[in-house]
């Protein structure tokens, strides 16, 4: 995700490199290197490993062919699914076949794109791949309002009858719930035949994002023009020189700022789309489409946005404690994440941070341990930045796959955290998938994130217990605020931009630059007021977060009630030890067994209360005194 990275000048260089991190003596920093390296010159053992899902393109063809077998057989029950509890039965299994089929199809080809996003025989690929899903949704489209055609009564003596069907009994529940909203076969397959052209606008602002926008060159700490990329631009605001941190933010902001305009028509018509489809079945608004399908009553979504709004002030009284420790008249937007002292922590190697992390995740267990290490091992994560390769981290995998995941390691503080969390997912769905069956071996995104952010707690949380000084744990204390920061409030002020965003396209409203950089401004300021100097460049933020045009819309608020339920587990975790422990295991095991809100329910939070996000605030300001009091400890040395 950020910082030092591997040589690339030759492959001498990186097998140099390499030498030096597994000795544990340290890595090249960012700022010394210029270009970013091509996939080639990475070490195999710091790439995943795709072979285990396909061999190469042949392999991936077969099972276009299987995938294409299969279908026939789901259209054969088309009109079927009433006659008896074998037949549902039968029905689902097929549906379930081709969905394993296009999901590896799927999966793998956009793993394979995300590598180069300039080869265009991987973007060909997973433009193929999907077409197929958008397939498969169309010829499965009379599946839920057929089914939702059988009376309830009949149904539950359908599943009684059937003993193989009860494992399908939440899952059926599941579709019931949306019986308002479904609509009929022929609609059901139009909205499915949309769904491909409906969801390109997320495509649209990756390729511009990843392969397209170049943000020219900076002056680095020593003078040097070195490139500026969006990976390194987070180290480059962590830089300990202003003017460097300035020059990144500018060259960063100045170029979406230059494309604003067809940015903000993509959007619009990504939120058009979104309002269209929570419309033409029956919502009230998208948000309400979005929450109801996840199973997460509306008013969590709101009550975060107002609890959130009224607990600013530790944010800004967080805020003005920068700007006195970084000695500042004013805390200008480059200033927000610079270091308030030295950092301690510099060009952490990559086998370092696998430390660092499995150390913190002692608490949850040895087997939980060994599943970690197992992954470095069997080709599950992508740890460094190449030339083209998709920007972020994530993890992604299917039922049948490894759990793979992707950063862009470069050494910070802030990378080891992106390691605890990326493995947090995938961690979890190798649980799940070895726990449950394929019917439930998923999870909503409102659990996913739990997973992922109890591992960074934890991660922090041990790290500032065991700070052997003041000055690494201020410096500790720093950086898990600003995780916080980021993790909760900045997502919370994500979620009420697209709140008002998709409520302006509601109201028969245009979304154009001048009105997002506009409902962007007021929603900053609500969250930041003073503390911060805003640029006018700052109101062009909107345009380069790729989670606006997720097709799962309202997506970022469950960071924010992920990283409330996580920061209580954690707690919980650390205190109560092995019950909590195996509440939290117990949930990772679950999939979607059960809604999102009963899974936390059981692991002990209940996210239907604002008492959570209450804690979390709490949690952040005594953070803030007691960085407080550290800071003041240090100026009395």
């Amino acid at each position: 995700m950020r910082a030092s990275r591997l040589s690339h000048a030759q492959a001498k260089a990186v097998f140099a490199l390499v030498v030096a991190l597994v000795a544990g003596t340290g890595t090249a920093s960012v700022c010394a290197q210029n270009e970013v390296p091509e996939r080639s010159e990475i070490p195999a053992e710091y790439k995943w490993d795709l072979t285990s899902m396909y061999a190469g393109a042949d392999a991936w063809e077969a099972d276009v062919g299987q995938f294409e077998a299969l279908l026939p057989k789901v259209s054969a029950y088309r009109g079927r699914l009433a006659e008896s509890g074998e037949v549902l039965l039968a029905a689902i299994a097929a549906m379930e076949a081709a969905q394993r089929v296009v999901g590896n199809l799927y999966v793998y080809a956009g793993l394979k794109s995300f590598e180069d996003l300039r080869a265009s025989e991987h973007s060909a690929r997973f433009s193929r791949a999907q077409a197929l899903s958008a397939k498969f949704g169309e010829e499965t489209a009379f599946f839920s309002p057929e089914l939702l055609a059988i009376p309830e009564d009949r149904l539950a003596r359908m599943i009684a009858a059937t003993p193989d069907l009860a494992v399908y009994r939440h899952y059926l529940d599941e579709m019931s719930r949306m019986r308002p909203y479904t609509l009929s076969e022929a609609e059901e397959k139009l909205l499915a035949m949309a769904g491909d052209p409906l969801g390109k606008f997320a495509n649209v602002f990756g390729q511009f994002n990843d392969a397209d926008i170049r943000f020219g060159n900076v002056r680095n700490e020593e003078g040097e023009e070195v490139a500026l990329t969006k990976s390194r631009y987070g180290a480059f605001l962590k830089s300990e020189d202003r003017r460097v941190r300035e020059d990144a933010w500018k060259g960063l902001f100045v170029e979406y700022e230059k494309f604003g305009n067809v940015l903000a028509a993509n959007y619009q018509g990504h939120v058009k789309a979104q309002v269209f489809e929570a419309r033409a079945r029956g919502f009230d608004s998208a948000l309400q489409a979005a929450t109801y399908g996840s199973a997460i009553p509306e008013s969590v979504y709101t009550n975060l946005i107002e609890v959130a709004r009224q607990g600013a002030e530790p944010l800004q009284r967080y805020l003005d404690l920068r700007r006195r420790a970084l000695g500042l008249d004013q805390l200008e937007v480059w200033d927000m994440y610079a270091p308030i002292i030295a950092p301690p922590y510099k060009d952490i190697p990559f086998e370092q941070a696998k430390v660092m992390v499995a150390d913190a995740l002692a608490p949850l267990g040895e087997d939980y341990l060994a599943l970690y290490w197992r992954g470095f091992t069997e080709g599950w994560v992508d740890a460094y930045e190449s030339a083209g390769k998709r920007g972020g981290a994530y993890s992604w995998g299917t039922f049948d796959s490894k759990p793979y995941l992707s950063m862009n390691y470069e050494g910070t503080l802030g990378d080891v955290s992106t390691l605890a969390h990326e493995y947090g997912h995938s961690l979890h769905s190798w649980l799940t998938r070895n726990t449950q069956p394929y019917v439930y071996g998923s999870y909503r995104i409102f659990v996913a994130e739990v997973a992922s952010m109890t591992n960074e707690a934890l991660l922090f949380q041990k790290s500032i217990a065991e700070a052997d000084s003041l000055e690494k744990k201020a410096y500790l204390l720093q950086t898990y605020l600003d995780e916080f920061r980021g993790g909760f409030y900045r997502q919370v002020s994500f979620a009420d931009f697209e709140m008002q965003a998709h409520a302006q396209v509601e109201a028969g409203e245009a979304l154009t630059k001048d009105s997002l950089n506009g409902i962007y401004a007021e929603v900053f300021d609500a969250y930041y007021g003073d503390a911060v100097a805003v640029d006018s460049l700052n109101a062009s933020e909107w345009s380069r977060i790729p989670h606006f045009l997720r097709t799962d819309n309202f997506y970022v608020y469950q960071y924010a009630t992920s990283f409330a339920a996580a920061t209580a587990l954690a707690k919980m975790i650390l205190e109560e030890g092995e019950p909590a422990r195996d509440r939290f295991l117990t949930m990772l095991r679950s999939g979607s067994n059960d809604y999102p809100i009963e899974l936390l329910k059981a692991a002990g939070v209940d996210m239907t209360t604002t008492a959570p996000i209450h804690a979390t605030i709490e949690v952040f300001e005594s953070l803030v005194a007691e960085l407080e009091l550290t800071l003041e400890a240090l100026e009395t040395l």
